[in-house]
């Protein structure tokens, strides 16, 4: 097998790239044609055409602060282009980000799938305060082309970086490990604070529990102001997500999930050392352990389902009350959260001076969803992807069942919400709700909420 090796010292980093299969060549001539492609899915999901990186990527990078944010972001850009088998195809989803992004000379006009899911940063013309968002597991920094925009309208500029492993192909979670996204993360957080003056912090699912392992176990610069986490990653929902490490050891098993991966901005195929790694990144902060540490004196802001079925909402839910130290933490009389579903769910030894939230359906656009969904809480309704007028489908429930996939892919009003084992029993085919039908009214909270954070 040959190897390219190249170096750029500049960037004090260093990549190694390993030949493997040819760039997909497909008949589809977008990212959003191939949503709707019944033969090209089936296809893909029995081949995995789209599973597999188009060259096996051993990325290393320093991570040290001193290398710049827009090297980083060059970087990013490259290792995607270089190893994302549709990097290069044309991809017209083009959110109010997007064209931000254009705007600012960071994009170019026709987008491909690299522009999109590539890191980015919004930028404002000041250094006075930023917004450092942390994807998760199997995402892409797309996943925060929605709340950027809350974020920017508030005068805050907006960074988001790639973790390890992620904006390829889903067989690169094989090779990595919890630590490669902590370095990561923590590489974003110390350069930012070398560029701006006021930071508040932001993590959805394992993006969440990399900041609060970082902020538990850092001496915390005061330029930190705040900490947003959406569907923090507290504990698996399985509850067997330990045996994950030892399964992917066995030969050959390497698949929890064998998806066609149409998704451009997320993977669908599920590796074993993937579910190995988020474990290890969520025992960072299990509860027995963060007991014995304190969360700097800055407040929390929370949202989260109650029927999340990718993380425990008790489990989170324990772990935002052990957070709430009023002897550690002065103020955390601004800490919030956003509970999607039962407000029974939250339980009576729950801190009482927590301000909750607790949205109720009042419009047609969410009275036949069956509850909010893990990935739905940080995606826009209008969202040209994810939203309720996109092209995709999440359709994950119905691997095994050809049938009710291709149903789910197809059917005209689908039963839409989170992927409960009575939902998927009472209602076929499934779709996984993949937005948040409440999400002007998050945006309202989240504006109150940093609005608060600035006049402390």
């Amino acid at each position: 097998m040959m190897k390219i090796k190249g170096f750029f010292s500049s960037l004090g980093l260093f990549i190694s790239l390993s030949f493997s299969s040819p760039v997909l060549a497909t008949s589809n001539d977008n990212c959003v044609n191939q949503l709707t492609d019944l033969d090209f899915i089936a296809k893909s999901k029995e081949q995995g055409l789209l599973r597999f990186t188009k060259q096996q990527p051993e990325q290393i990078f320093s991570y040290q602060s001193s290398i710049s944010f827009s090297e980083y972001l060059d970087f990013a850009y490259q290792y995607i282009t270089q190893s994302n088998p549709r990097a290069k195809m044309p991809c017209p989803v083009l959110t109010p980000t997007y064209k931000q992004l254009v705007e600012q000379g960071s994009r170019p006009e026709k987008a491909n799938i690299a522009d999109i899911i590539a890191p980015f940063e919004l930028r404002q013309p000041n250094n006075d305060k930023v917004a450092l968002l942390i994807h998760g597991l199997t995402d892409s920094p797309f996943t925060f082309h929605d709340l950027a925009q809350i974020y920017f309208q508030q005068g805050y500029s907006v960074r988001t970086i790639l973790l390890p492993g992620h904006g390829t192909a889903a067989d690169a979670l094989q090779t990595i490990n919890a630590q490669q996204w902590q370095d990561a993360t923590d590489y974003a957080i110390k350069r930012t604070l070398k560029d701006y003056e006021n930071v508040v912090l932001g993590g959805y699912s394992t993006g969440a529990a990399l900041l609060i392992n970082y902020l538990t176990t850092h001496s915390v610069d005061e330029k930190i102001k705040a900490l947003m986490l959406f569907s923090p990653a507290s504990e698996p929902h399985n509850k067997n997500g330990w045996l994950a490490k030892w399964i992917d050891l066995i030969p050959f098993v390497d698949w929890i999930d064998e998806d066609a991966d149409i998704d451009f901005a997320k993977y669908e195929s599920f590796p074993w050392n993937a579910a190995a790694a988020a474990d290890d990144a969520m025992a960072t902060i299990e509860l027995t352990s963060i007991k014995k540490r304190n969360l700097p004196n800055i407040p929390v802001f929370s949202v989260l389902s109650d029927i999340d079925t990718t993380i425990d909402s008790q489990a989170t839910l324990a772990l935002l009350n052990t957070l709430h130290d009023k002897k550690a933490r002065p103020q955390n009389d601004l800490d919030t959260l956003i509970l999607y579903g039962d407000k029974q769910a939250i339980p009576t030894s729950f801190a009482e001076d927590y301000t909750i939230y607790n949205p109720q359906c009042v419009n047609k656009n969410c009275k036949n969803i069956r509850g909010i969904s893990h990935i739905a809480v940080v995606n826009s309704p209008n969202n040209p992807h994810y939203g309720s007028k996109g092209a995709y489908r999440n359709c994950g429930s119905h691997l095994d069942d050809e049938i009710l996939y291709q149903q789910c892919k197809t059917i005209e009003k689908p039963n839409i919400g989170e992927r409960t084992a009575d939902n998927l029993a009472q209602y076929k085919p499934f779709q996984r709700l993949t937005y948040n039908p409440y999400f002007d009214e998050l945006s309202q909270q989240i504006q109150q909420f940093l609005h608060a954070v600035e006049q402390q």
